[in-house]
């Protein structure tokens, strides 16, 4: 494993895709839910520890409040160190942001200070709507040995282009090194998806986003990495395991459910090491007589007397007795009253839902009940 001590990372906790609709009305996209007891941020900050990054910055942006009550000092991912740690860098924290970034480029711009403070060499930008599990000593490796100017991570997984392609930059890459990049429609062979990640210097990293923040250009991807390609070596490595992004309700939908395969939670919570988060004592799951559960996901404090199938449920959540739940996200302290019949519905936290109450979606356009709603 490669040394790590001369590397920072910054984690970009941007708002989200406005198409994530009532998903993000209350939180950022990086405090999504995720498997029943974590939220997405926690995978991302579990792969910078477990490469050992010790120093790491999190940009945020709006509705952050949750988000610094959950990232707290860092210690649920052992970064609360004395010489470095968490730096949780809110939007006003120097009076150079409003909340408002343009892109990652602009956030960059606005938290340059943090940039300048680090003394280690080398510089990880990571964004915070991509779930999948990585040692980021590896992309370091590479960039040392190759002599590239900036890495970054790819896969090929072909669920990164589903939903709206302009979302998502394919890159075009020949023999290791990246030669171009659009957004846009792919056939269906897939291509090779940009996972948000990249490593370059610090002062160069420095330069190119003085550079195009001057110009006005402030997307990551499209205005600071892509017109670096004809100035700079930009290599590439492959990420080979599971990859989900964040851009739509039926990408959080289709990502939740991925949960149930047993494979996608080896992949995310076994095969790199475990995924940490904040500790929230909770007593175990009560399935009540009678109660019928198939193939789903529970968090802990759950007390479940219906019928579940084929679903990702958060702690504390209550399904009364005759309540039939399939296909279903429901999150934290709902509760599911007698009855009530779910199909491909996404329940935000502490929702309630009728005795008798019927919502029904589809899996390609699943329904969101808001946060603090009832329904019946």
């Amino acid at each position: 494993m490669t040394n790590m001590n001369d590397t920072f990372a910054l984690v970009f906790a941007g708002h989200g895709n406005p198409l994530l609709g009532d998903l993000i009305a209350h939180r950022a996209v990086s405090a999504l839910p995720l498997a029943g007891r974590y939220r997405t941020i926690d995978v991302v900050l579990s792969n910078i520890a477990q490469s050992g990054i010790r120093n790491v910055g999190v940009i945020m942006q709006r509705n952050f409040q949750s988000l610094v009550e959950h990232i707290g000092s860092g210690d649920a991912w052992d970064l609360n160190s004395k010489r470095g740690g968490v730096a949780l860098l809110t939007p006003f924290d120097q009076g150079l942001g409003t909340g408002l970034y343009k892109g990652f480029g602009d956030a960059l711009f606005a938290k340059r200070y943090y940039i300048d403070e680090q003394h280690a060499k080398y510089c990880f930008l990571l964004a915070s709507d991509m779930v999948y599990r990585e040692d980021y000593s590896r992309m370091l490796e590479h960039h040392i040995e190759s002599g590239a100017d900036i890495t970054v991570l790819y896969s090929h997984d072909i669920r990164l282009g589903e939903g709206d392609p302009t979302l998502i930059a394919n890159l075009d890459i020949k023999d290791g090194w990246v030669t171009g990049g659009e957004f846009g429609p792919l056939g269906a062979g897939g291509g090779c998806y940009n996972l948000g990640a990249s490593v370059m210097d610090k002062e160069l990293l420095n330069k190119l986003v003085e550079e195009a923040c001057a110009e006005g250009r402030y997307d990551f991807v499209t205005d600071i990495i892509e017109p670096a390609l004809g100035q700079y070596k930009v290599a590439a490595v492959e990420h080979t395991g599971y990859a989900a992004r964040l851009t739509t309700v039926k990408s959080y939908f289709d990502m939740t459910r991925d949960m149930l395969d047993p494979k996608v939670r080896d992949d995310l919570f076994f095969e790199q090491g475990p995924v940490y988060t904040r500790v929230m004592d909770a007593p175990p799951i009560r399935y009540a007589m009678g109660c019928e559960v198939v193939n789903s996901v529970f968090g802990n404090g759950c007390d479940v007397c219906g019928r579940v199938e084929g679903s990702v449920v958060f702690r504390g959540v209550k399904i009364a007795e005759g309540a039939d739940v399939k296909d279903c996200v429901i999150m934290q302290d709902s509760q599911i009253g007698k009855g009530a019949y779910l199909r491909n519905v996404i329940i935000d936290k502490d929702v309630v839902v009728a005795d008798g109450a019927r919502v029904i979606g589809t899996p390609d356009n699943p329904q969101v009940i808001r946060k603090f709603q009832r329904v019946g």
